[in-house]
């Protein structure tokens, strides 16, 4: 298994439940440069919440980058830019565990088939309460087999 780790940029402000929490942003290392394997099992995803906000984030993966809206706004994406989503993880708030000073949340069995045409994207977008996150407070790790 190859873990691969992500750390989005987030607005400082808070946001609202069904805001954009940050567009998307290319998973490095996906596609591996000695191989032409162009899919891959998605099968866990981590995401340590070093703001301690433990809300539910949808995680939405893209073949290519797509417009979702802005930052910290209501999602507001095309049809033809929904066609591009791949899969969606829901990191619900049960995922979470406290760690006092942040949370950490992780799911597992995912095993979803990702096969993006050219390169695969990640964003989020807020499904519960009113978080406010640091820049760079987020990092999720996301867990890949062949």
């Amino acid at each position: 298994m190859q873990v691969i780790q992500v750390v989005p940029v987030c607005d400082t402000n808070a946001y609202a439940s069904g805001d954009v929490l940050f567009v998307p942003i290319e998973v490095p290392s996906f596609k591996r440069a000695h191989t032409h394997i162009a899919a891959r099992k998605l099968v866990s995803v981590t995401l340590l919440d070093q703001a301690d906000q433990g809300v539910a984030i949808d995680l939405l993966f893209t073949d290519g980058t797509v417009a979702l809206g802005t930052i910290n706004a209501a999602i507001n994406i095309s049809d033809a830019d929904a066609q591009k989503v791949l899969a969606k993880v829901s990191v619900a708030t049960a995922n979470y565990t406290d760690l006092i000073n942040s949370q950490l949340a992780t799911v597992g069995n995912v095993d979803t088939i990702l096969a993006p045409a050219s390169s695969l994207y990640l964003s989020g977008v807020v499904r519960s309460g009113t978080p406010t996150f640091a820049a760079s407070s987020l990092l999720i790790r996301l867990g890949f087999e062949d």
